[in-house]
């Protein structure tokens, strides 16, 4: 049975409204409200808490599977109702799957019922062509592509006379090879009113768009003119994908503002046919970034229908909610936040949810790519749980920023207006066998809970809209367990907060590492560019590192000087991913200042144990390096006991190509666990460790790894609260 669904928004106040789109194959499905608590039912947890919530009455909506339809386009809705007789057409182009089996559109000219009239492919067999009026072969013509090289194409339709395809290939220096052919005239009368670029067609279906033969590759300056009898062109439309690239707009420069819409979020800032290898900034050379790149599997809104608008309950306390979905047996969550109301009392602690690195990992397939088994990167075979077969069924619910699109590019953009089945509380990841991202951060909240820490829980989404302030009356922010992906926004509100009286846990591993942004205009989308460095799964196009949607450097923060290690003493070292992940063995050194954090703690390792590859030192881990931006007074309280061979030093750490990277051989692949005093009056605690998390309910929340967080919590509790 299918039964899914997504929300319009990632938190929501009390009181707000918030729209779920459903896709159910049942005829009715029941819609609850529940708390989410603890998602694994691993048995040597404390099992899986999903809450009911009073205060929301369950209602009954009619099921109906949806479809999404992917790829990107631009659609032009109006042309100007005209003859197609005395039009030229002209586009750049570099294709990236030619012979890809199917037919790609590059450019169309649609009649005002959306019926094809005239347009531009690329057939099923690579070959260039133009189709007619009920897809009638006009025209073939055989392109020897080259990869990478691009291509003027130009058609021209004199009245009364054939039409006539010329394609030439640059290859540098102003060198062009040119192919040219001719093809029976259009019936008489014929008319064109709109235009679709890098598709066939793209129709509106409700608040979707459903692109047809989407075109793999670059396109750049099309353009459509109409050629007088006397010789002279005279613009129809002429669009500058340069201008406006943070934008859903294609902007026209002809004067009669007949401007596209952007379909499907494709690549935008990318390099265009007279890129000069010289600079990499879109900013200062737009002419040389005039290219959309286009893929048949970009995706920005599913666009379904709400099937259900629900207001959160006004008494509701901040926290991790989902809507519950039933149908027959089958149950799915779909989670979001409820978030303090503005202006309301709150909590001294607030946790602050990665959603920026749920998006980012959301919908991602690397297991179906990626070899991790035997002798590579785990000591286990590889097992795809539930949710990942799930997806395996969808692939219409689009990639994530760790997949490459079907040309091999890398994506660029994640969204969260789509089904997202590794964002539920029952999700483990299919490479460590356990919870990953919210699943895993879920134990935080279990662990606070059964604790009695009152708290409050907002998102990345959250912090970037509202900055500072968002933390300005809290006392003590804690991390989930993997915030790796960071706008400068988050960063500058993180770092206000420690340096002006608060304090912060950072209860995870590889956090603060990539540059993300978000787009203004469409906030459900977050865009990241990888470049050469970094542990990455692609990197992007050379030229293109830079955000489309904010325009600035993209890559990780610590090239653009911003070192996690300076906000939390730590930084990201190594990776890894085996049966046994160890525990942390206390600095025998540690000040006296800092003995507090060891209270009760008789152990010297400590966390030998986990709901997560059995330990608490695993996965991603960082470690302390002054030389790597760490404040010199960060104090090491312990440091994981030893690391397996399959665990490496990070990518960006290894100057040269070496032997002793692994873990039994370098000192480095380790992760600290330490404390920072701030000159505010605060302190930050960190782990470094994306398992860390596991360990807190162990033997019923007894345990060592329990009792040196909440000592870490209570020290920072103790100290003068910000509340006014």
């Amino acid at each position: 049975m299918t039964l899914t669904g997504y929300l319009n928004t990632l938190s929501a106040e009390p009181g707000e409204a918030v729209d779920l789109m459903m896709s159910a194959s049942a005829d009715l499905v029941e819609v609850d409200l529940v708390r989410l608590q603890h998602g694994d039912d691993n048995p040597a947890g404390p099992g899986r808490k999903i809450l009911p919530v009073p205060e929301f009455i369950a209602q009954t909506v009619r099921g109906g599977l949806r479809d999404v339809h992917l790829g990107s386009c631009v659609v032009v809705p109006s042309v100007g109702t005209q003859s197609v007789e005395g039009l030229s057409l002209s586009v750049l182009m570099q294709p990236t799957t030619p012979s890809s089996g199917r037919e790609q559109g590059v450019l169309t000219l649609l009649a005002a019922n959306g019926a094809t009239v005239l347009g531009i492919v690329v057939d099923a067999a690579g070959r260039l062509g133009l189709r007619g009026a009920d897809e009638a072969r006009l025209a073939d013509l055989t392109i020897a592509w080259r990869r990478g090289s691009w291509y003027r194409v130009q058609l021209e339709v004199p009245a009364g006379g054939p039409l006539v395809l010329r394609c030439a290939e640059s290859r540098g220096l102003g060198e062009e090879v040119a192919l040219e052919i001719e093809a029976q005239p259009l019936p008489a009368g014929s008319i064109v009113s709109s235009a679709v670029i890098a598709a066939a067609s793209c129709r509106l279906d409700g608040r979707q768009w459903v692109p047809d033969r989407v075109f793999n590759g670059k396109i750049e300056r099309p353009e459509i003119h109409r050629v007088a009898a006397e010789g002279s062109r005279i613009p129809v439309a002429e669009w500058r994908f340069e201008l406006e690239p943070g934008s859903a707009v294609a902007v026209d420069v002809s004067g009669h503002e007949r401007h596209g819409i952007v379909v499907g979020s494709p690549a935008r800032a990318s390099t265009g046919h007279s890129w000069r290898h010289e600079e990499v900034d879109f900013r200062k050379a737009p002419e040389q970034y005039g290219a959309i790149h286009f893929h048949d599997d970009d995706l920005d809104d599913a666009g379904w229908e709400p099937s259900l608008r629900f207001t959160v309950p006004e008494d509701l306390t901040s926290g991790v909610y989902a809507v519950e979905l039933r149908a027959g047996d089958v149950i799915d969550h779909v989670p979001f936040v409820v978030r303090p109301r503005d202006g309301e009392a709150r909590a001294r602690t607030v946790v602050l949810l990665p959603t920026f690195t749920y998006l980012a990992y959301g919908n991602e397939r690397m297991v179906t790519r990626l070899d991790f088994e035997g002798d590579q990167m785990s000591d286990h075979a590889i097992r795809p749980g539930h949710r990942d077969l799930e997806l395996a069924e969808h692939p219409e619910w689009g990639l994530s920023l760790y997949d490459v699109h079907s040309d091999g590019s890398t994506c660029a953009y994640a969204t969260h207006l789509r089904p997202i089945p590794n964002l539920r509380p029952d999700y483990r990841a299919w490479l460590q066998n356990a919870p990953r991202h919210l699943s895993a951060d879920l134990y935080l909240i279990d662990w606070l809970t059964e604790k009695g820490y009152s708290f409050d829980v907002v998102t990345d989404h959250d912090l970037h809209r509202d900055g500072a302030a968002l933390l300005a009356e809290y006392d003590v922010v804690l991390t989930g367990s993997h915030p790796e992906y960071v706008s400068a926004r988050m960063l500058d509100a993180l770092d206000a907060h420690v340096h002006s009286g608060g304090s912060m846990m950072y209860l995870g591993g590889n956090g603060f590492y990539w540059v993300t942004s978000q787009d203004s205009a469409r906030p459900h989308i977050i865009e990241v560019r990888r470049g050469p460095v970094g542990t990455r799964p692609s990197e992007g196009a050379p030229g293109e590192g830079h955000h489309s949607t904010t325009g600035e450097p993209g890559g990780m923060w610590r090239q653009r000087g911003r070192w996690p290690n300076h906000l939390t003493g730590i930084g990201m070292t190594a990776q890894g991913w085996d049966s046994r992940a160890p525990g942390y063995r206390r600095n025998p050194d540690l000040p006296e200042e800092c003995a507090f954090v060891f209270d009760g703690v008789d152990e010297e390792v400590i966390g030998t144990f986990g709901l997560i590859m059995d330990g608490s030192s695993g996965d991603e881990i960082d470690r302390f390096d002054v030389d790597r931006g760490s404040p010199a007074e960060t104090v090491v309280l312990a440091s994981s006991t030893g690391h397996s061979d399959f665990y490496f030093l990070a990518g960006e750490d290894v100057m040269a190509s070496r032997a002793g990277l692994g873990g039994t051989q370098s000192p480095e692949v380790r992760s600290d666990m330490t404390w920072l005093e701030k000159p505010g009056g605060g302190a930050v605690f960190s782990v470094g460790s994306i398992c860390f998390l596991g360990s807190l309910s162990h033997n019923g929340y007894r345990n060592n790894i329990s009792t040196v967080v909440a000592n870490a919590l209570d020290e920072m509790l103790r100290r003068p609260s910000r509340q006014r």
